[in-house]
């Protein structure tokens, strides 16, 4: 029989000397000292026993409660690891399916780890019928038609492509609803249409992509990472065939994943999607995956080389997208100089590096497409935090107030929250006329 603590490593893509690395990173930050090495982990594999210490930060990597360390004993606690259990749905067409109707549909509202609800119910909504409507041919396919064709298929993909690009503009207020009623209406057609084999596997891919959106937008609005309707997008996307749309979603599930202080989940995410896509895809969609995995890594492991080690990994290879012959997909399109060298800003802020976040956010700044206001509003906040944490009170709220002037074009809570937080840690400080005035003013804003 295959040892449990073997079976842990396989799903995540870890050898022996990655556990034993991740384990003495996390020891040092915990403050207990870890010897271990590969040859260590090699005779717990072959029956020894880790010392409970090390089982706490065994079970804190593997993403397992603490208290099972302490109800089981080793190895069999091991079998409560998440990326273990098995699937409520196959990896097919019909899983896919039934994962989506899942998570589709629902008239409550309801919010937790594992699962969520949409906040429409089961009409559309006035644009998602605009749009349709526009289209007599797809319309009727849509509406009427038993059989769908391409005219319908290409139709919804052209939505899911206009969405993608509103939230880049706005953020997540209106894609809240209009990526719920796409997604429903998606899921209406794959459960109760018939169409080829190859329609199928785009609509497949709308409704990963229209999951993920709404995933993205319940985080981006509410803060909360939606698990149950990002592993749904999971299902449908391998329905697709395309497995790097996978690593795709799995990078936007990374981001409220370590948002929602769940680092060493967002890890081993974007872990799994480079593996999929890497050699599979072009070096835009690599770089933006490498960079997604430094900030899971700088937030999992304070001091981490391995973060900055991704992050020079991107860069060169975002380098070659430059001269690289194959064309990238439309959905990396957006990932750019700017956004790059917002992540490695990022990552230097996390670190506690501010001097070196703001210069490079200043970077990052003079590159920004104009029509990116959330990402550019996000990096501003970012950046007044760099400032105040440099004791440049004066500059920090300048700054901070140029982000609010962007809040006030967008609907994204994302982009509002550090600059709350910002004014929290300013709240000894009211001394300062500045950042009295800003205090007040983010108090107005958020309360309106």
């Amino acid at each position: 029989m295959v040892h449990l603590l073997t079976r842990a490593l396989e799903v995540r893509g870890w050898k022996p000397p990655e556990l034993a690395r991740r384990l003495c990173e996390l020891g040092a930050e915990r403050g207990i000292h870890v010897g271990t090495g590969k040859d260590g982990v090699y005779r717990w594999e072959a029956g020894r026993r880790p010392d409970k210490p090390t089982q706490y930060l065994i079970a804190e990597l593997l993403g397992i409660p603490q208290q099972a360390v302490d109800l089981d004993p080793w190895p069999r606690w091991l079998a409560l690891d998440p990326l273990q259990q098995p699937t409520r749905y196959s990896w097919d067409a019909s899983g896919a399916v039934q994962a989506l109707a899942e998570v589709s549909g629902r008239e409550n509202i309801t919010m937790d780890r594992r699962h969520f609800t949409l906040l429409t119910g089961t009409t559309l909504t006035a644009s998602l019928w605009a749009w349709l409507t526009a289209d007599p041919a797809a319309a009727g396919q849509i509406t009427q038609a038993r059989r769908l064709g391409e005219t319908a298929v290409a139709r919804i993909e052209e939505r899911v492509r206009q969405m993608r690009h509103a939230d880049d503009v706005d953020g997540g207020g209106q894609l809240l609803t209009e990526s719920a009623a796409g997604f429903e209406l998606v899921v209406h057609l794959l459960k109760d249409r018939s169409y080829t084999d190859a329609h199928g596997a785009r609509l497949h891919a709308a409704a990963a992509d229209l999951a993920r959106m709404h995933a993205w937008a319940t985080f981006d609005v509410h803060d909360t990472c939606a698990d149950g309707i990002f592993k749904a997008a999971m299902h449908s996307d391998h329905a697709s065939g395309d497995t790097v749309l996978g690593s795709h979603v799995l990078a936007f599930w990374s981001i409220a994943a370590y948002n929602t202080d769940r680092p060493a989940d967002a890890e081993v995410m974007t872990d799994a999607a480079l593996s999929a896509a890497r050699g599979r895809t072009t070096p835009r969609v690599e770089a933006m995956l490498y960079s997604r995995r430094a900030r899971a890594r700088a937030r999992a492991h304070q001091n981490n080389p391995a973060a900055f080690a991704d992050l020079d990994q991107a860069t060169e290879l975002l380098e070659a997208a430059g001269q690289a012959t194959g064309e990238d997909p439309e959905w990396v399109t957006w990932f750019d100089q700017s956004e790059l060298l917002g992540a490695i800003a990022s990552t230097h802020l996390d670190l506690n590096q501010p001097d070196r976040a703001e210069s490079t956010f200043i970077q990052a700044a003079a590159l920004f497409p104009a029509e990116r206001v959330r990402t550019h509003t996000l990096f501003l906040a970012r950046r007044a935090d760099a400032q105040w944490r440099q004791n440049d009170p004066e500059r920090a709220c300048t700054t901070a107030h140029q982000a609010l002037d962007l809040t006030e074009e967008i609907s994204s809570h994302r982009a509002a929250g550090p600059l709350r937080d910002l004014a929290t840690s300013m709240r000894e400080r009211t001394e300062i006329p500045a950042v009295r005035d800003f205090r007040e003013r983010i108090a107005a804003t958020l309360a309106a």
